[in-house]
């Protein structure tokens, strides 16, 4: 839990630190750090969702009767929740493959606004991203209705309406939150969304054991 906080504060006063074009060496250096603390997290999630999937599978195994439908929607919403990570991963590639993963910090500073958008529109990449939120938001829904918790977490996690600026404007949501701003930054963001993937599963496969029939 303290780590969670820890991650989750740090985030917080690093993006505002961006929203004000404030950046240097040591703020690279602190983005690079949390992109390591979250996909650590991310990890140790993936490993919690093998044993609650495995948990899944023998008690359906065991008890087809009561489990057999539980078995399916795992891996229904597992497929979904993969979906979306193959995109993440998408898009972090492309960071990869214009700045490198060798810890540049130099690079690491350069924006990465070519790879998203043409001018002020979504590239074809950047429509490809934000499809890939839509297409999830819109086939989880139906499973994630039933367990509220896991349902306020995707919510909270990927909504892509418009966001208003400190200027009162509306921002869409790919502008908002990846144009202008340093690869870094954008790395970050994407481990972010990837470790919320994971927390979504875990906490609706949890939710899942508990209420096997819905």
């Amino acid at each position: 839990m303290k780590k969670h906080l820890y991650i989750f504060f740090t985030i917080s006063l690093l993006f505002t630190i961006t929203a004000c074009n404030f950046f240097n060496n040591q703020t690279t250096e602190a983005f690079d750090t949390i992109e390591l603390n979250v996909e650590a997290d991310t990890v140790d999630k993936s490993k919690e969702i093998e044993a609650l999937m495995k948990t899944i599978t023998d008690s359906a195994m065991a008890n087809p009767a009561v489990y057999a439908s539980a078995y399916n929607h795992m891996n229904e919403f597992h497929t979904k929740s993969e979906r979306l990570l193959t995109e993440l991963q998408h898009v972090r590639g492309l960071i990869n493959d214009q700045v490198g993963e060798s810890g540049d910090f130099e690079k690491m500073d350069e924006d990465t606004d070519q790879l998203l958008f043409n001018g002020d529109q979504p590239s074809e990449n950047g429509a490809r991203f934000i499809k890939a939120i839509q297409n999830y938001n819109l086939t989880a829904s139906d499973q994630l209705f039933f367990f509220p918790e896991a349902e306020k977490m995707a919510q909270n996690a990927f909504t892509i309406e418009d966001v208003t600026n400190r200027d009162g404007e509306n921002v869409e949501w790919l502008t908002y939150n990846f144009k202008g701003f340093p690869a870094i930054a954008s790395k970050t963001k994407i481990a972010i969304m990837e470790n919320d993937v994971k927390n979504v599963e875990s906490t609706f496969l949890k939710a899942l054991i508990e209420k096997p029939q819905f």
